[in-house]
């Protein structure tokens, strides 16, 4: 009765304000979104859709539900279990049931955090032990007799305890493993002290005024995130301080509304101070289905129609609609565990027969991956067996551990190297490799090992010349070789321009205005810097070894002084660093793959 309604009613709201700020790709994933919530799985939706592929946080209205989602996971584990033993053993093995459970999540977490950090973030087992502090807890009521002293010493130590997280918490904070203890542990001191004493702790926090900060805290938690998301997606930047106070002054608003109105009414016999009767339970339910309902439908909508670019004109639509489409064959054919599975999916241009061998292949990560269709169109023309060979966040780069980060991909990124290796043994007439990544970030990663940023700065300035890259050129050498010498003949292809915000509303503004849009690029110096240490280690590969060419996106998408996102009047991005579907087949005139004799 205080969860659902004012949820139900927050998404709804939320659903209709997306329409008029998300564009297509933003909204239709938010769609995907509004379903994990209603069905309790956000938590576990975000954390597969994360990582490598991830759009940016302040494009998820809904992010914030992966918190409710582990709550109502735990709510639905933990007195189920209860349920079953209660009846069967002592309040004390209770007790120590519920602290085994807090040290074997806890050590979990910790070990998640060294291999998956993302898992241990989102997923309960990994939370479960923040939660069951909290039921011990309550199962020690009764043998709680903390003296007037004991109690404010623990009330103090516990409020101290939660202060102190503000100072300890960084990036390298082992979160939510021991880095979250002290706030933990210190809310457990703090409600410990006041179950039979009053102290200056539960003073402060009997005040009115945090007493109505603690009642209307569910809608709030409920309203801030959205109100933060939308108005800086729409804005294409984080909030400046002006603007954050707004935010947060809005969302309290919003917030005491929504308590008032929809939350104390389904909970109160008195909901406006009046004599007005509590819904019934029966009422109460078929209302919550309908609701349910409603919001679902409205999810599955959105995923269907792909964010609704029918919302836009005839000028704009075909944009919108372009970037929405990425490789259509990632699903089945990307990742090590793919190369030797789908091939009725993953097999482009002539169909092999199970005694043939594949004749090109694409190799590489997420940046490799959005060529396919490049490469399918050049199989079609030489009447070739072509094959996808990606993994999305692994970079195709032999005799080196690739630096991949977590661990835990780093492993999955060895996988990789391994079964691409097989794939090259098991297909002897393979004659043209294509070869792309996130070159940037390989080459960032190798030469400074110590920093775990898609980009690390350069090091000197011959490197951010271009000049020298020893550990990419070792590794780019050896890569090349694995295929030349087996007579393969390679194709490198550059990593693209990159956007930390892809220009849409300005293309969208544009096409409207019959403006340009190629003027909402970015220059071709800027582009040029960006890409010039990896470019340049790409042309020195291909310098010192035969049968190996080069193309260098910056080279075709961009004129003398500009970069344009569009070409020949197609939009070319996906997101900030990826092509789309459309994108990648347009360009195919501009790559030039190896002669072949």
């Amino acid at each position: 009765r205080r969860l659902l309604p004012a949820a139900l009613v927050c998404f709804l709201i939320v659903s209709a304000l997306s329409a008029f700020v998300l564009l297509p790709d933003a909204y239709w994933f938010y769609g995907r979104s509004l379903l994990s919530a209603l069905l309790l799985y956000a938590n576990i939706f975000f954390y597969s859709t994360g990582g490598y592929f991830s759009s940016p946080s302040l494009e998820k209205p809904l992010l914030h539900t992966w918190s409710l989602a582990v709550e109502d996971q735990f709510y639905l584990t933990w007195p189920l279990l209860l349920f079953v033993l209660a009846p069967r053993v002592s309040r004390r093995s209770l007790i120590a049931i519920g602290l085994a459970g807090v040290a074997v999540s806890l050590f979990y977490a910790e070990l998640q955090i060294a291999g998956d950090p993302e898992f241990a973030f989102f997923l309960l087992p990994a939370r479960a032990w923040e939660l069951l502090g909290g039921a011990v807890l309550a199962l020690s009521v009764p043998w709680f007799a903390l003296s007037r002293n004991a109690a404010g010493a623990a009330g103090g130590a516990g409020a101290a305890m939660i202060a102190s997280n503000f100072a300890l918490l960084s990036p390298d904070t082992h979160f939510p493993g021991l880095g979250a203890l002290p706030a933990c542990l210190g809310t457990v001191l703090v409600v410990a002290s006041g179950l039979t004493q009053q102290t200056l702790v539960t003073r402060v926090l009997s005040l009115k005024p945090v007493v109505f900060i603690g009642l209307i805290s569910y809608s709030l938690y409920l309203w801030h995130w959205p109100l933060i998301a939308l108005v800086s997606y729409r804005l294409e930047r984080p909030l400046n301080a002006g603007e954050a106070a707004a935010v947060v002054a809005a969302s309290v608003a919003i917030a005491v509304t929504s308590w008032r109105y929809v939350e104390r009414p389904f909970r109160a016999h008195q909901p406006y101070g009046g004599t007005a009767a509590m819904l019934s339970d029966g009422r109460f339910v078929l209302a919550s289905l309908v609701g349910i309902f409603t919001a679902s439908c409205i999810a599955a909508v959105l995923k269907i129609e792909k964010g609704f670019p029918q919302r836009y004109d005839a000028r704009v639509r075909p944009v919108l609609e372009q970037m929405v489409a990425g490789n259509p064959s990632r699903k089945s054919c990307d990742g090590y565990q793919n190369i030797f599975s789908n091939d009725s999916v993953c097999n482009f241009g002539r169909k092999k027969t199970a005694a043939d061998s594949y004749e090109v292949a694409l190799f590489g990560d997420s940046l490799a991956d959005h060529w396919s269709p490049l490469v399918a169109k050049y199989a079609e023309e030489r009447n070739f067996a072509g094959r996808q060979v990606t993994n999305g966040g692994c970079g195709l780069l032999f005799g080196v551990k690739i630096p991949a980060w977590p661990p835990a991909k780093s492993q999955e990124c060895v996988s990789y190297q391994t079964e691409a290796m097989k794939f090259i043994a098991a297909n002897p007439c393979l004659k043209v490799a294509v070869i792309s990544g996130f070159w940037e970030k390989w080459l960032g990663r190798l030469e400074h090992p110590e920093q775990r940023t898609d980009v690390p700065g350069p090091a000197s300035i011959a490197e951010a010349e271009g000049r020298t890259a020893p550990a990419f050129d070792k590794a780019m050498s050896e890569t090349v070789r694995v295929f030349t010498s087996r007579g393969i003949k390679v194709l490198l292809i550059g990593q693209i321009p990159t956007y930390p915000v892809l220009p849409v509303r300005c293309l969208v503004k544009n096409l409207k205005n019959g403006s340009d849009p190629s003027a909402c690029g970015m220059t071709r110096m800027a582009a040029t810097k960006q890409l010039k240490r990896s470019n340049e280690a790409l042309l020195r590969a291909a310098a010192v070894a035969s049968g190996v060419s080069v193309s260098l996106p910056v080279n075709f998408m961009c004129q003398e002084l500009w970069c344009s996102p569009v070409l020949q009047g197609v939009f070319l991005y996906k997101n900030g660093g990826h092509v789309n579907e459309f994108g990648a087949a347009i360009v195919r005139p501009f790559i030039e793959f190896p002669e072949l004799h």
